[in-house]
């Protein structure tokens, strides 16, 4: 029973060293991502990238409400 409860103790401590990995390597190319996209529009005015925001959630949400009503069916 001792060697079941420390094996298990091993396999949580090592799922959450891979999941702490993962989560690094994430948030490093989400951070990539994010300076090169603020890169690319830094010479963007508000106005161009509040356009740029309202025609992505009209495209998501409408893909998203289309997936919903075909799934109805």
């Amino acid at each position: 029973m001792t060697m079941r409860l420390f094996s298990k103790k091993k396999q949580r401590a090592k799922q959450s060293r891979i999941a702490g990995q993962i989560e690094t390597v994430l948030n490093r190319k989400q951070k990539q991502i994010a300076d090169t996209l603020n890169r690319r529009t830094q010479h963007w005015n508000r106005a161009s990238k509040l356009i740029l925001l309202l025609l992505i959630c009209l495209l998501f949400g409408g893909t998203s409400l289309w997936l919903l009503i075909r799934a109805m069916n």
